[in-house]
């Protein structure tokens, strides 16, 4: 059984998907690797985690604390880092040479071997087809990219503001999407002032209206009395 310690939901269920054969048990933070370790002890084969979660747990002692305390023998360790991470991977390492460390990259074709690979050594018997993996890999890849971020957003009506302006042939142009918007609401800013100023303009000549009105009122009762 493998534990794996990753904070990212996304990077956790591909690091399943790539060893999907084994019963994986998947956690977030180094308190759950405790709280992991105290449920099931021995039974764990190997530990699999993200370098930040597991860099607390060992340069705290609190693993080693409890692994001694339960007497839990402590498993084979892969610690995953991305990039970013190199400060952080050369301190560990320093600390922490027991430890196999291996590089996350999404734009890595080769990562699913690499990954296999690391595991194998320290976990031999893992079951696991590194061809399945690749294509688990290229295929989730091949997904994410095919995605059209604007047909997306113009379906759950997000740029509706921009439809007449024929985006589409902007071929992905951010900058003329943005300023297509700003016209847009140039054009509206407008719109709205001409029919403020047409309202101030009726109010106007209605006040002259009345006015007119009273005085021709005024003098027509006048005219009246002296008859």
């Amino acid at each position: 059984m493998i534990l794996l310690i990753e904070p990212d939901q996304k990077i956790k269920k591909k690091l399943c998907d790539l060893i999907s054969r084994e019963r994986i048990i998947g956690v977030d933070s180094y308190i759950q690797i405790l709280e992991m370790l105290c449920k099931f002890k021995n039974r764990f084969d190997l530990i699999i985690a993200n370098i930040h979660p597991l860099n607390d747990a060992l340069s705290q002692q609190t693993l080693f604390k409890l692994c001694d305390k339960l007497d839990i023998e402590i498993p084979p360790i892969l610690g995953i880092y991305r990039q970013g991470d190199e400060q952080i991977v050369e301190e560990f390492e320093n600390n922490n040479g027991q430890c196999k460390l291996i590089k996350y990259s999404e734009e890595n074709e080769g990562f699913p071997e690499t990954y296999i690979q690391a595991i194998k050594e320290l976990y031999p018997v893992l079951i696991a087809d590194i061809d399945k993996a690749k294509e688990i890999w290229l295929k989730k890849e091949k997904t994410e990219e095919s995605i059209d971020p604007r047909k997306w957003l113009k379906e759950e009506g997000f740029i509706k503001v921009v439809e007449s302006d024929n985006i589409e042939s902007s071929n992905g142009n951010t900058g003329e999407l943005i300023t297509s918007i700003e016209e847009m609401l140039v054009d509206e800013t407008a719109e709205k002032t001409e029919n403020v100023d047409e309202l101030v303009d009726y109010k106007k000549l209605y006040f002259e209206l009345k006015k007119k009105h009273e005085e021709l009122l005024k003098h027509v009762t006048d005219l009246t009395e002296q008859i």
